[in-house]
């Protein structure tokens, strides 16, 4: 248990907070995704006058949401009324509407259930609703000695965490648990979740009604989208009695400086990584990713027109593009990062002051250093040791596995049996992106790296790598053929006939199989250090700031308070809120050329349509992925929005918390009433969501 600062060491950290702009202002550079069970209360009293009891934090929690597959979440979402009926996202369930459209085109068209029995069931996707908490922190705990290696703390740890999920599970059938780590481990909570999963499409929007603007316009303010759908949850084939925990429907949406908050489960947030962590990411690890995403959706720009089915893809991936290249914009902000260390140095001299907190944890930041040092060097080897999109070489790569006597009889025959049963596909969007993927792995491994090399000697050829070349070697390797494969798995000689082969494909695999395994081998052993590290972090912030300082984003329920507000930028104002005189005037401005055109039903409903009205709303909430589809709800827990974006001065929020210009976007309770009465004929939907 960490103990709370004593009194003396309290007033030499507020002399301390003078070098960072002031504690509380430094306290909120970590957000404010705030957790349930450590509610800020004093803060919302002292900023908004406001002080919430048991009973509205309840309400707030278990009218919210996560959704998604029941064991991988990606949303928010949220009951908006007595019969079962969840707002979300149109984005939060695209995929599943186009699994299930069948020959229709519900992602161009839209879908609207007129009536009951019109409601699609939704294979697979189900929401999840908190119940309840519980502190396992000493129980995660349990065995671990000071002196444990790191790994030796990671698999400990692993098994405490099995053992408290077991025990639940037995305790509380029916229910599903989770054991999250906050603040880097330093505290542990197990969640209970009742889980519902017969979820049914009621609506969902034109995909040009919700993604207006299309790439230009992502992660940008003033909007048009109107992102949202709703789905149901059943119970016995009949909606289900959520009369206890929904959120009301407010006649009035969002207002202009008014007090709002988001219940939502904020995926992922860095704001607890060390200056030095942030610089690798900054270096080498966002630099990666970018560099993939960008010449990947070039590579698919061109199919997208006769492949619909790519869309979704390249909507993910510049999505991706857009949020990282933020990100690394702001780490490339020395402004930003000044403040970042600023925030840390307090931190760091706050731990100092105390010799008892400088004992346990003076030396976590450079241990972190040089761990992260560690991780620079691997980052290009983790992102480059892999088949990529090749077919033969993720068979070559099994093959090599079945052989490998480093490891189990299972896993020898589990690889043995994915080569034998993978199936060999390709096309010229893969081969695309495979030659990419050599071409990437050019620049960022060494010259002659083994894996490069065997890879240009698919060619055996002594002048400059012809990447396409081996390319076209690869594509005539015997490993294509499943009878050569399965004679040489099943043979008494095979691992003989495997290491001794000319085959192009077993000649990479033989290669990049050990590098694969040694190099996740180290990351783990790297990234164990890490986490133990990290705890250590989590743990001084508790011994310094207490629990008033909010957790980074675990894909968990958060609720996090804001105001409706505008903003400056680019020498001018960006409104508080957009109306849909501006949706109609961009598509007009642009000609309705994609991605500013219109779905037929939208200019047909033109002339219906109050103009006047709402479509979206900037506020200064705390968001990240994974918090699209989280209702904002004002004070009295009533709905007048629905999250579904962050303006691209927030992405920089992953690693230091600002709200001079970072703004949460959502969709106004304004825009979504005009669509579903004038555009989709969805009066009985308007109608139970006023509780008529």
């Amino acid at each position: 248990m960490i103990r709370k600062l004593a009194a003396p060491f309290s007033a030499i950290l507020l002399s301390l907070s003078a070098l960072a702009q002031g504690s509380s202002a430094d306290t909120l550079a970590l957000g404010k995704m705030w957790t349930f069970e450590n509610p800020p209360l004093a803060y919302l009293e002292r900023e908004y006058g406001f002080k919430p009891d048991q009973t509205w934090l309840d309400s707030l929690r278990l009218g919210a949401l996560r959704l998604g597959e029941r064991e991988n979440p990606w949303c928010s979402a949220s009951f908006v009324s007595p019969q079962g009926l969840i707002m979300t996202n149109h984005h939060c369930v695209r995929e599943q509407v186009a699994q299930i459209q069948g020959e229709n085109d519900w992602i161009k068209n839209g879908f609207a259930a007129t009536d009951l029995t019109d409601e699609v069931a939704i294979p697979g996707l189900t929401v999840h609703q908190l119940v309840a908490q519980e502190d396992v922190t000493a129980k995660v705990g349990e065995g671990i000695a000071a002196s444990d290696a790191s790994e030796a703390v990671a698999s400990k740890r692993e098994a405490n965490i099995k053992k408290i999920k077991d025990d639940a599970d037995a305790a509380h059938p029916g229910f599903m648990h989770q054991v999250v780590s906050l603040y880097q481990g330093a505290v542990y909570q197990l969640y209970r979740y009742r889980v519902y999963d017969d979820l049914r499409l009621v609506l969902a929007v034109n995909l040009q009604a919700a993604h207006f603007g299309g790439d230009p316009d992502n992660f940008t303010y003033p909007r048009w989208s109107i992102d949202f759908s709703f789905v149901r949850a059943y119970e016995n084939n009949k909606p289900a009695d959520t009369s206890a925990n929904y959120f009301r429907w407010r006649m009035e949406g969002a207002k202009e400086n008014e007090l709002v908050f988001v219940p939502g489960n904020p995926g992922q947030t860095n704001r607890q990584l060390t200056v030095a962590q942030l610089e690798a990411q900054r270096d080498v690890e966002y630099p990666i990713i970018l560099d993939q995403l960008r010449t990947g959706i070039e590579i698919l720009r061109p199919y997208t027109a006769q492949l619909p089915g790519l869309l979704t893809t390249m909507l993910s991936w510049e999505n991706s593009n857009k949020a990282i290249t933020g990100m690394l914009d702001g780490l490339n902000t020395a402004s930003l990062m000044e403040r970042k260390k600023q925030h840390e140095q307090l931190f760091q001299a706050a731990v100092k002051a105390s010799p008892e907190l400088d004992s346990k944890f003076g030396k976590v930041w450079a241990t972190l250093a040089d761990l992260a040092k560690t991780h620079r060097e691997l980052q290009p080897k983790v992102a480059f040791y892999s088949p990529s999109y090749s077919g033969v070489i993720e068979r070559a790569v099994a093959m090599a596995k079945s052989f490998d006597a480093t490891l189990s009889k299972e896993e020898r025959t589990a690889a043995k049996d994915s080569a034998i049963g993978m199936e060999i596909r390709g096309n010229q969007i893969t081969d695309a992106l495979l030659l990419n993927h050599f071409e990437r792995a050019a620049k960022w491994l060494p010259e002659k790296d083994p894996y490069l090399s065997a890879v240009a000697g698919a060619l055996a050829t002594d002048g400059p790598r012809d990447w396409a070349g081996s390319l076209r070697a690869i594509a005539k390797s015997s490993l294509r053929r499943k009878a050569f494969v399965q004679k040489m798995l099943e043979a008494e000689d095979g691992a003989d006939q495997f290491a001794n082969s000319d085959d192009v494909g077993v000649a990479i695999g033989r290669v990049l199989w050990p590098l694969m395994r040694d190099i996740e081998k180290a990351q783990k052993a790297n990234d164990s250090a890490i986490a133990v590290q990290g705890t250590l972090i989590g743990q001084a912030l508790h011994a310094v700031y207490g629990n008033n300082v909010s957790p980074d984003a675990t894909m968990t329920l958060r609720f996090s308070d804001g105001r409706v507000l505008g903003y400056d930028y680019n020498g001018t104002k960006a409104p508080w809120a957009t109306s849909f005189y501006g949706l109609y005037g961009r598509a007009f401005e642009f000609g309705g050329v994609h991605p500013f055109d219109l779905a037929e039903r939208w200019t047909a409903a033109e002339g219906r349509i109050d103009l006047q009205k709402k479509v979206c709303f900037a506020s200064t909430n705390d968001i990240v992925g994974g918090n699209s589809g989280s209702c904002l709800v004002d004070k009295d827990l009533q709905v007048v929005g629905l999250i579904f974006d962050g303006n691209i001065e927030s992405l920089p929020n992953d690693f230091y918390y600002t709200q001079d210009k970072a703004r949460a976007v959502s969709v106004h309770t304004d825009a979504i009433v005009e669509a579903l009465q004038k555009v989709y004929d969805m009066a009985r939907i308007v109608e139970e969501l006023r509780g008529k």
